[in-house]
């Protein structure tokens, strides 16, 4: 069986990240069937970038997505045993889709979360690396060791990557708290890119927590765009996948509180080149707290899309 992974400590898997105890985490907000009613889909991933500067680089081949394997013994590592737990994990349509923005260079990497990463040995090969082809089938199965996963890394990045001495704080796994601390971190992500009713990518929707105790309207990308190295590359990481898509699609940071105080999101339009990006339109919502808060949220983010394609 496949997990997806939570996000949690690092020092303590078993705490979880601060989420809003009615309204939950925005990645719940956009189920399947809420999408469907607006013959949208999503898929995320994790991916690289090559960097040549600081601020500028390009997309990698590779799409990545990691799940857990529960501590149950997997029978078989065939391609199609492999295949039903990844489809049971995440839908067959969520995999056909993803391989087909891929255009067939999409992994999943699987592993569980009770490997002991720090004290690997060179006879160990605690991860399942799994080749998913354009058509959204598993092509190939093999047990990888965690020095060839890092050797991916720093070539799909260009070179060594790392966060910072300190590491991360919280994460999905804890193979990702580990190589936090290496020159081999995990790839970022992309939270949700929605796609129409032909698969086609119409927007990057980016997920921010707000945790502190002063207004959301104090804590936009744009001021911490300006003022943080890290927040910069996040942010243009994103915009250089927004670029890569091939698409003058919308870029939209989401704003939701995980304190009870707060009764609304906002929604941030995110412009300019790479290296250069600054706040556009914003909206205010309420905080869906329901599933017609949920779909009166996508409805505006398709109205956000059609204006755009109007204009």
């Amino acid at each position: 069986m496949l997990l997806k992974p939570k996000h949690a400590k690092c020092d303590d898997r078993e705490e979880l990240s601060k989420r809003h105890e009615v309204a939950g985490d925005a990645e719940e907000w956009f189920s399947w069937e809420l999408l469907n009613e607006y013959q949208l889909s999503g898929v995320n991933f994790d991916f690289f970038v090559n960097w040549t500067s600081w601020t500028h680089g390009k997309i990698s081949n590779e799409f990545w997505v990691k799940r857990n394997v529960s501590e149950d013994e997997i029978k078989s590592v065939s391609a199609e045993v492999i295949q039903d737990l990844i489809y049971s994990c995440d839908s067959e349509e969520f995999v056909k889709d993803l391989a087909l923005l891929a255009k067939g260079s999409l992994k999943y990497k699987l592993f569980r979360e009770s490997v002991d990463w720090a004290n690997q040995t060179d006879d160990q090969s605690p991860i399942l690396s799994v080749d998913i082809d354009a058509t959204g089938r598993v092509s190939a199965v093999r047990r990888e060791k965690l020095g060839t996963l890092m050797r991916q890394i720093q070539i799909l990045s260009g070179g060594t990557v790392g966060v910072g001495t300190k590491g991360l704080k919280y994460s999905y796994t804890n193979l990702e708290c580990f190589l936090s601390k290496t020159d081999a971190a995990w790839p970022g992500d992309v939270d949700l890119i929605l796609l129409d009713n032909e698969k086609k990518p119409i927007a990057i929707l980016e997920f921010k927590k707000h945790n502190k105790h002063d207004e959301i309207e104090k804590h936009k990308f744009e001021v911490y765009y300006k003022k943080k190295r890290s927040d910069k590359r996040k942010y243009n990481r994103l915009a250089i996948l927004r670029d890569a898509l091939g698409e003058n699609i919308p870029f939209l940071v989401i704003y939701y509180p995980t304190r009870e105080e707060f009764d609304y999101i906002l929604i941030d339009e995110v412009l300019g080149d790479v290296g250069n990006l600054y706040a556009g339109r914003d909206w205010r919502l309420d905080l869906p707290i329901d599933k017609a808060g949920q779909s009166q949220l996508i409805g505006k983010i398709v109205e956000i899309i059609q204006d755009d394609e109007n204009n």
